[in-house]
């Protein structure tokens, strides 16, 4: 039978049930009359010829079933059956029908929160390239106390380091940004070097990446959006590169998105800008803080654009080949 005949005549005897089952029953009539007659021909009478046929033969309702599983309408048809016998159960009891739609809610969100960070974490290939070559760099102190690198330290592992490949740095900051003048919002943010793109393989998903220019104090009026800022604030605006916003009470032009697949790993931040490290050389020491993430350093107006916070995460970077890869990471 073809696939459209079987499509056909599966949508008949769900919608023409009755006379389909008076067909079927008329045609196995039929057939056991016509065993009969032969029965007949051989001497027997015709209620003992039936009464053979039907032993041979068995009950005539049993046939009908097993004609009827052995089309795919039979399981659309049992299915909805059970369907509004389900739904007559739960409207007899609402107490439990609504128990067992919170049971049934709660295990899907659980399930589907466990399944979304197992993929995160372990399925889905992270958006970095070579990730196995990445590396946070710490120093330890004498207390043994692991700290992220002073900005002297960055520069002097950058300058003098042999096994990477490139090293970069970053660090946070806070925005103010006011859309219509009125109203302003904090929009968490990160100073990163020029090169930090570059050491995670990332390339920009609209516009381009910083340049070493624009790491110099007066030339870092530029900013990088990230994903979701981008997409909520800015609606997905595809020339938003080149546009100016205020951010601090301070215009800045917009230079480029960062792909969505960098979102979880660096959740909340929505403003990425230049790192100007000259602006920490007259700070002395100053860290972003232990390894926990605890801050030492005060908050300060460190940089021209108004962001408040030390650096951060000084010293990630890349190690040369064959040596695995190092890499910079928040």
């Amino acid at each position: 039978m073809s696939l459209l005949r079987s499509i056909t005549s599966g949508l008949r005897s769900l919608f023409r049930k009755e006379r389909v089952e008076g067909e079927l029953g008329e045609e196995l009539r039929g057939f056991l009359e016509m065993a009969a007659e032969e029965k007949m021909k051989q001497g027997m009478s015709r209620k003992d010829a039936l009464r053979a046929v039907r032993l041979e033969r068995g009950n005539l309702e049993v046939t009908k079933e097993l004609v009827r599983s052995a089309a795919w309408e039979s399981f659309v048809e049992t299915w909805w059956q059970d369907l509004r016998f389900g739904l007559r159960m739960l409207r007899k009891s609402p107490g439990f029908s609504a128990a067992a739609v919170l049971t049934i809610a709660l295990g899907i969100g659980a399930n589907a929160a466990i399944f979304g960070f197992v993929d995160s974490a372990f399925l889905r290939g992270l958006p970095f390239r070579e990730p196995e070559r990445l590396v946070h760099i710490w120093t330890i102190e004498a207390d043994g106390d692991v700290h992220t690198p002073t900005p002297a330290e960055y520069q002097a592992v950058r300058e003098d380091s042999k096994s990477f490949e490139q090293i970069a740095a970053a660090g946070w900051a806070d925005y103010f940004y006011g859309a219509d003048g009125s109203i302003s919002q904090d929009l968490p943010g990160f100073l990163v070097t020029p090169n930090w793109l570059p050491t995670l393989g990332v390339q920009p998903l609209l516009g381009r990446n910083f340049r070493e220019e624009e790491q110099i104090a007066g030339h870092d009026t530029v900013v990088i959006l990230s994903y979701d800022c981008w997409h909520t604030r800015f609606y997905a605006d595809p020339h938003i590169a080149g546009k100016q916003v205020v951010l601090n009470h301070r215009p800045v032009t917009v230079i480029g998105v960062l792909p969505q697949s960098l979102g979880p790993y660096y959740q909340e931040l929505e403003i990425f800008a230049p790192l100007v490290l000259e602006s920490y050389a007259s700070q002395g020491n100053v860290r972003a803080g232990k390894k926990s993430g605890e801050n030492e350093s005060p908050n300060n107006r460190a940089l021209e654009a108004g962001s408040d916070a030390g650096p951060s995460a000084f010293g990630s970077g890349s190690h040369r080949r064959p040596a695995q890869k190092a890499g910079c990471s928040s």
